[in-house]
């Protein structure tokens, strides 16, 4: 099914009619704009997780060039495309750092790859009833990601910290 969505995604981008007169930084920001409507729909469908902060996470899940090539960012090896990938991934990773994109935590998470939740205080000792994670650095909420084999914060706006950083 995945393969299916990406294959009308590249038909889309490729029948759509593109203008010719937008600024290199307004096509950067439409771009940016279609790759986060896209990621949008893969998180409501489960494909990824909310809370997603970086391209690396984001390929442990799918192959984030997709989302490039469905949008039809154009690559023909040329230095000029390879610089208008990287503007465009820079301003997807920024958008998704912002404090107001969705993020998954404790008691709201669905994505059944992620634990938020710890069965120990911070001494290590058992607790009664399992509670919400948080870090043992910054006291940020946080959960362990199966797929990513790491420990996260639950925002990904909330800054790296002594235990917890994104894979950039």
């Amino acid at each position: 099914m995945t393969h299916l969505r990406s294959l009308v995604r590249i038909w889309l981008a490729h029948h759509t009619p593109k203008t010719s007169t937008a600024s290199e930084a307004e096509r950067v920001r439409r771009y940016a704009a279609a790759i986060l409507a896209a990621m949008d729909n893969d998180i409501r469908e489960g494909t990824v997780p909310t809370g997603i902060g970086s391209n690396v996470d984001l390929h442990r899940y799918l192959d984030a060039n997709d989302y490039l090539i469905a949008t039809g960012v154009p690559y023909d090896g040329t230095q000029a495309s390879v610089d208008l990938i990287a503007a465009v991934q820079s301003l997807v990773v920024a958008r998704l750092r912002q404090g107001d994109r969705p993020h998954c935590t404790h008691g709201t998470c669905a994505f059944p790859a992620h634990d938020h939740t710890t069965a120990y205080d911070p001494d290590g000792h058992d607790l009664s009833q399992a509670q919400p994670m948080r870090c043992q650095h910054c006291g940020q909420p946080t959960h362990y990601d199966a797929r990513l084999d790491d420990y996260r914060h639950d925002n990904p706006a909330t800054p790296d910290c002594f235990l917890i950083h994104r894979d950039d």
